[in-house]
């Protein structure tokens, strides 16, 4: 009886050793942490032995260690990840950056990747929405994506019980230009490689702010319309995205900005009825020649509504399937987005640059 008495207490001594290692895991008290200067939806914490990536009300434990000298009531990932899955072409400009192509193992829609440095006969096409039985078989380690590629919260809980380490990224809700591009650190963190994205980002972000500042001092600036029409209405970018943002710091201004980062439909009369004869239009469509858009004008009169003295489209640079590379590595380097549309705003200045993304038409 007494043996079992003294077992009893063994087991509840180590019971209470675990409980009380636990609560001296405090994550109110990060040695550091990372605050972007310019992304409003990460932030990293960092611990002795681990991180907490934090993505709005969204955590993620990354460790390189097997054990954390603590209890953490979230999945942990194993940094550096070797085997991931993504959802966007806005995430691999991060692995190219630092040289982790080779990890992509499935990503959704093979078709719109359009740097050559990933092998897509090694990559599996992944569907649009999680399946969880497929993506256990890839035995990624991480897989990123966003909100609408989980169904449900249930499916959600699903994930975490099945330990399938799925991260939501939200650069694709970011207000400017550096701000998307800030998720570089975001993607690199998960590699043990943030201290490297850093450095990078901030020389993207030096080019950029130099570039704005000089554009901010001209005297003229260029009028520049957005979009095309669609189903009676001109669609274009709304005056509070990143794209406005980058018309702006380019030296340009943009045309029906309004107060919002969504995009906006503009009736036809009211763009007609201001009769404003604009320096530059960004057709930002697939739009890829002149030939092209003469055909267009034949077929659809109403873009004689609009009176512009050059037009411009982003597609400069398409795969064999006709995705535009704009939206993969373009979005990753504002700064060099900007040289692009500072040379189209001012001509006048002959600035040494060869267009990158967009083209004339």
């Amino acid at each position: 009886m007494k043996i079992f008495n003294f077992f009893i207490i063994f087991i509840f001594t180590i019971s209470l050793s675990c409980s009380l290692s636990a609560l001296e895991c405090n994550l109110k008290s990060p040695l550091k942490i990372f605050h972007p200067k310019y992304a409003t939806h990460f932030s990293i914490d960092y611990f002795k032995n681990f991180k907490i990536v934090h993505v709005d009300k969204d955590q993620y434990l990354l460790s390189n260690s097997t054990d954390l000298g603590c209890e953490i009531p979230m999945l942990k990932i194993s940094t550096p990840v070797k085997k991931v899955v993504m959802m966007s072409t806005t995430y691999l400009p991060a692995l190219e950056l630092i040289k982790q192509e080779k990890s992509l193992v499935g990503f959704q829609g093979k078709r719109y990747i359009v740097s050559p440095v990933f092998n897509l006969d090694q990559i599996k096409e992944v569907a649009y929405k999680f399946n969880p039985e497929y993506l256990l078989g890839l035995k990624a380690d991480l897989i990123m994506g966003y909100d609408s590629n989980l169904s449900t919260s249930k499916q959600r809980q699903l994930f975490n019980t099945l330990k399938i380490p799925v991260v939501l990224n939200k650069d694709f809700e970011e207000k400017t230009p550096l701000g998307r591009a800030e998720w570089l650190v975001f993607i690199s963190s998960f590699y043990d490689q943030d201290e490297i994205a850093l450095k990078i980002f901030n020389s993207i972000e030096e080019t950029y702010l130099a570039l704005k500042a000089k554009n901010l001092k001209r005297a003229q600036k260029a009028k520049v319309l957005v979009g095309e029409i669609q189903n009676g209405y001109w669609v274009t970018c709304g005056g509070e995205s990143d794209l406005a943002q980058l018309i702006e710091d380019a030296g340009g201004e943009l045309g029906q900005k309004n107060s919002s980062a969504s995009t906006q439909k503009i009736s036809l009369e009211q763009l007609s009825q201001e009769k404003i004869i604009f320096d530059i239009w960004l057709t930002h469509n697939m739009w890829a020649s002149k030939k092209e858009l003469e055909e267009v004008f034949k077929k659809d009169k109403r873009y004689t509504l609009i009176t512009a003295k050059n037009i411009y489209n982003n597609n400069l640079i398409m795969n064999i399937n006709k995705s535009n590379d704009y939206w993969e590595s373009g979005l990753q380097r504002p700064d060099l987005l900007l040289l692009d549309l500072s040379k189209i705003f001012h001509p006048e200045e002959n600035i040494d640059h060869k267009l990158h993304w967009y083209r004339k038409l």
